[in-house]
């Protein structure tokens, strides 16, 4: 129940799949034109997670405890940070989005929003992700962001045959 999250090493797997995801905008196919002009100058990504509900079930929380709640939380907020840091990086290595001095004081305003929600505590995990969103942050405003859009956080759950699936 209280095992602890490699936090690194997530934090590692989100760079490597922004990276990945990041150097194949410019290649996916879209459905129609308006989306890929869009998806050119806003480069957005997909970045999400999946057995949400058989972390928390193997950790012994329920889906709508206290403690399900933060982890899910602290485990958004981790991914977002960590998200939106690579793209900062990747912004300062060959350039932010099309669209992002357009954008720039905007984003920034709904990007200091998330910190703000996360959890302020003591534990390990929100003094790691405090820490990387000032980071994250501070990279952003100095160098922009390679991408206007790192998550989407889809309902991915679904039973096949009365056996859960992905939650």
């Amino acid at each position: 129940k209280n095992q602890a999250v490699d936090l690194q090493k997530c934090g590692d797997a989100i760079e490597t799949f922004i990276v990945a995801m990041e150097s194949i905008v410019s290649y996916a196919k879209y459905p129609t034109q308006a989306i890929t002009e869009n998806s050119h100058k806003l480069r957005p990504l997909g970045l999400g997670y999946a057995n949400l509900g058989a972390l928390l079930m193997s950790r012994g929380y329920g889906y709508d405890s206290d403690e399900g709640r933060q982890l899910a939380a602290n485990i958004t907020s981790l991914m977002t940070a960590a998200g939106y840091w690579t793209s900062a990086r990747l912004a300062q290595a060959v350039g932010p989005f099309a669209e992002f001095e357009k954008n720039k004081e905007d984003m920034l305003v709904v990007l200091k929003k998330h910190p703000q929600a996360t959890e302020v505590s003591t534990s390990y995990f929100s003094v790691f992700t405090w820490a990387l969103w000032e980071e994250t942050l501070r990279l952003g405003k100095e160098h922009g962001y390679r991408n206007a859009q790192i998550s989407l956080l889809a309902p991915t759950g679904c039973v096949v045959s009365e056996t859960l699936i992905l939650t």
